[in-house]
């Protein structure tokens, strides 16, 4: 083609056909700029053709990792709640002389049930410097408050949590002096406490006001923990059938 183009131009010149060789030299630099252009645009459609498959790709992937939250916040809604009961049941109680050691035990169990969300794939998506993962603004928004603002948000309350708990574990095995833990009932070290009397101190200790506190305390954190883990299922999963949505209509 190139050669077939070079024979006419020389034709041209030699004939001294200036003015229709003006028309041609004209014509030839616009087929290569339309060229050019044609493959800038097939280039460029290329490019965003790969970019829409990679968000595409991560959008499906968040989706993954949004499912695996709501899963795993279920496993600890169902923890708290009746870890919940069982502690309100016994607290509303007036008397315990009816209610066997292993029971009363509940009311001291220093334990918590924490998760950390999975912000696998925005991790990625962050180090690649993508801020947009879906034409829907307002997807992509929700998207990023979820792995900023909500994980941080959360990630507080699981501290509080641990936190809190830790200390309380402390204060019943270390700092109170009355009750004489029992961790296996089948171990053979000797006991200094007979088990009425070992009993009749964990009734005091759960009864008197500082005792009673730190159970209350435990009661009401465990309540607003459960509270934030219902919050959190809630938004995961009206983010998975947002991304669902987005996803059918791209």
């Amino acid at each position: 083609m190139i050669i077939f183009f070079r024979k006419i131009r020389q034709k041209m010149l030699t004939e001294n056909k200036f003015s229709k060789y003006l028309l041609y030299a004209i014509g030839e630099i616009v087929l290569v700029v339309i060229g050019i252009l044609i493959a800038l645009w097939i280039n460029n459609w290329n490019n965003q053709r790969l970019a829409d498959n990679q968000t595409t790709n991560f959008l499906k992937n968040i989706k993954e990792d949004l499912v695996s939250d709501t899963l795993e916040f279920d496993l600890r809604i169902d923890f708290y709640k009746e870890f919940i009961a069982e502690k309100k049941k016994l607290l509303s109680l007036s008397s315990y002389e009816k209610i066997n050691t292993d029971s009363l035990s509940v009311l001291i169990s220093a334990t918590y049930a924490l998760y950390e969300i999975n912000n696998t794939t925005f991790t990625k998506v962050t180090n690649l410097g993508i801020s947009k993962l879906s034409e829907n603004d307002e997807l992509s928004k929700k998207i990023y408050n979820y792995y900023t603002i909500e994980l941080k948000t959360f990630s507080e309350y699981i501290n509080w949590e641990k936190e809190a708990t830790g200390y309380e574990g402390r204060y019943w095995s270390n700092f109170q002096n009355e009750y004489e833990f029992i961790i296996d009932e089948n171990d053979e070290f000797p006991k200094f406490q007979d088990s009425i009397t070992n009993r009749q101190n964990l009734i005091k200790l759960i009864t008197e006001p500082k005792g009673r506190n730190q159970i209350l305390l435990d009661y009401y954190r465990k309540k607003r923990i459960l509270a934030k883990y219902q919050e959190m299922k809630k938004i995961s999963s009206e983010l998975i059938n947002e991304i669902v949505i987005g996803l059918n209509t791209n």
